[in-house]
């Protein structure tokens, strides 16, 4: 079955074997801890037992944990471990054999000076940075005022002067000049700098005569500029200031350097993370307990096809613990847990990307997966991008240590490099044209119409492939009416329409206005009155234009079956450009493996991208509703490393 059933478990202990409990779960990793309070029989154990308390030292953990992370988060940002694309994607992790992993986890008394250093490093280099910031906006702001040679802190009204620095629009500076002379008596203004937009002057005048004076540059849009607590020319400040920004370049290259040798602790703190994390999670679950005195219960989910192992394990590795199960109740939050085999398996990974199936809902995965072989290949459709692209998938599988999802994307990949080498032999892709063998079917690009008819024809079967599996649903659900009126009377009136459009048989009139009646006469079947009940059933009719655009999504399969095609003889062209001479020959090797390799990437990403679209609105919306809750298990989380039985060379 491809969704696991599950049992409600109970284990009951002593304290004493509270933690050994905890920690075999854990390594087990089979088990999803519940909060025994939200539990439905919570209020029949509510006066034997009292809510468990997390330890007290929990908030030292997490202390520690957070310092920690705030190392590791730190030497990220000024030194980051550069992954490549396929890591990035794949999220890979340090790998440490077991004995490396103790090794470091046994120094976490360093952790506290190492957290020291880096926060002190880090107030430094944040020092550093906010002065560099208010160096260059000073600079900035001094720039147009470089040729004045009077000290700024000579700039300033007394008691018969004043005198100050000006910015005006460059357009009012002619005007403001003209309104002075004929207001104001004695002045002196003196442009500094001017561009398009501004001009900067200096101005002084008598100090009797400032609100005029003000009056006139309110009118002009003139702003008064003033640099406080700084000395000096213009000039000579900006010098200051540049000298000042090399010894703060050499103060932060020192203090990089000084980070930098902190760097040989980094997969030190990454293994102690990673332990801290999964020691939190230990002392934090105990708050989902119920206890006495002596004792405690744990309520959680176990997957039936280990329940088993964990009866025994519970047995074997402890004294005093007891541990009974039962099926679901009706109205209980049951978590999911896929489980498909063979070749369906990596296209969970597509499921999973949509929504969690619910409980007793049918998982889509097992009938999506021969679709979504099928499309990819036909999006792909070339048989030497088949090959690299398996190949390399298979390589990525083997180097890289992956989680479950890592790992079943990269299976997928490999399915659908098998399938692009079938489609790409089928339809004479080899590289684009680089490899002239005929097709066993048809050429794409002189048969454009037999591709897309076949496209369309491949949609219409998943379109209704949907609608029989949520006929099934219903049948199987106790409803056959539910069957008969929602989609059996759709497939008469679409297949009546098929039939009377290509006018292959008399029948297909018959067929459209029989399924049409039918849908007009039950699709509105939940209205309360029959004038509601007779419009809801006409206006499910205009339904048809879904279907028809469900079908006609389809045609992208066409549609990147040709792109793929076409920009590979497009590289193969470029290619032949440079071909004539020995460095040509050369050059042209370049182009083709560069091109082939780039248009290989896209287009697997796009035939992915696409296949999912046509699984999640074409195919999905016909049977599927999701809405489920993963299972969620109590295991060891690696967020840092991974721990291998090898050092990997």
């Amino acid at each position: 079955m491809p969704i696991i059933e599950m049992k409600k478990v109970y284990i009951l202990g002593h304290r004493q074997e509270r933690g050994k409990i905890f920690n075999l779960l854990h390594d087990m990793g089979t088990v999803e801890i519940l909060d025994v309070k939200s539990g439905q029989g919570w209020q029949e154990f509510q006066t034997l037992l009292e809510p468990a308390q997390p330890p007290e030292d929990i908030s030292d953990l997490d202390a520690r944990r957070s310092d920690i992370r705030f190392c590791l988060d730190f030497f990220q940002r000024h030194f980051p471990i550069r992954k490549s694309m396929i890591e990035q994607f794949t999220g890979s992790r340090l790998d440490l054999t077991p004995d490396q992993f103790k090794s470091h986890t046994e120094n976490l008394d360093q952790v506290e000076a190492i957290h020291r250093a880096c926060r002190q490093a880090e107030e430094k280099l944040v020092r550093i940075r906010n002065e560099e910031t208010q160096s260059q906006n000073l600079i900035e702001d001094l720039r147009p005022w470089a040729s004045l040679d009077l000290p700024l802190e000579e700039i300033e009204t007394g008691q018969w002067a004043m005198m100050d620095l000006y910015i005006v629009p460059a357009d009012q500076y002619g005007p403001l000049q003209e309104a002075l002379t004929e207001k104001i008596s004695e002045y002196c203004l003196d442009e500094v700098y001017s561009d398009d937009e501004e001009a900067y002057f200096f101005f002084s005048a008598l100090a009797e005569e400032k609100e005029a004076i003000d009056e006139l540059f309110r009118a002009r849009a003139v702003t008064r500029v003033s640099f406080p607590d700084v000395t000096g020319t213009p000039s000579e400040i900006i010098n200051a200031l540049n000298d000042k920004l090399k010894k703060l370049k050499e103060e932060r290259s020192a203090a990089l350097s000084d980070v930098e040798e902190l760097l040989v602790h980094r997969p030190m703190l990454m293994a102690c993370y990673d332990y801290m994390d999964n020691e939190y999670d230990k002392q934090q679950a105990v708050s989902n307990l119920a206890c006495t005195d002596n004792s405690f219960l744990l309520e959680g989910w176990v997957p039936v096809p280990v329940l088993g192992d964990l009866e025994v394990l519970i047995s074997d590795q402890t004294e005093t613990a007891v541990l009974a199960s039962r099926d679901p109740e009706p109205g209980e939050d049951v978590p999911v847990l896929l489980h498909n085999t063979g070749p369906a398996e990596p296209y969970e990974v597509v499921t999973k990307l949509y929504s969690t199936p619910k409980r007793q809902e049918l998982d889509p995965t097992p009938f999506m997966a021969p679709f979504f072989f099928l499309f990819f290949g036909i999006c792909l459709s070339d048989a030497g991008y088949g090959i690299l692209l398996g190949l390399l998938a298979f390589y990525l599988y083997r180097k890289l240590t992956l989680g479950d999802s890592g790992k079943q994307l990269l299976k997928l990949l490999m399915l659908g490099g098998i399938s692009a080498f079938a489609f790409g032999i089928l339809l004479g892709g080899y590289f684009g044209d680089l490899i002239d063998l005929p097709p066993l079917l048809f050429d794409p690009l002189k048969e454009p119409m037999t591709m897309l008819i076949a496209a369309l024809a491949i949609g219409l079967f998943q379109v209704y492939f949907g609608m029989s599996l949520q006929a099934y649903r219903n049948i199987k659900g106790g409803k056959p009416w539910d069957a008969l009126y929602d989609q059996g009377f759709w497939f008469i009136f679409l297949n009546g329409l098929i039939l009377l459009i290509a006018g292959i048989s008399p029948f297909g009139l018959w067929m459209t206005v029989g399924g049409a009646a039918g849908l007009v006469l039950t699709q509105g079947r939940s209205q309360s009155s029959i004038i509601l009940k007779f419009f809801s059933g006409l206006l499910s009719l205009y339904n048809v234009t879904q279907y028809l655009s469900d079908v006609l999504s389809y045609s992208r399969l066409f549609a990147l079956g040709l792109a793929s095609v076409v920009i590979g003889m497009v590289v193969n062209s470029v290619g032949d450009l440079a071909a004539g001479s020995i460095i040509g020959y050369v050059i042209m090797v370049i182009i083709l493996t560069i091109g082939h390799f780039f248009n290989m990437i896209i287009s697997t990403l796009s035939s992915y991208v696409h296949t999912s679209r046509l699984q999640y609105l074409e195919f999905f919306n016909k049977f599927f509703e999701g809405g489920g809750r993963s299972f969620q298990p109590f295991r060891v989380k690696n967020n840092y490393v991974d721990i291998v039985e090898h050092e990997k060379s």
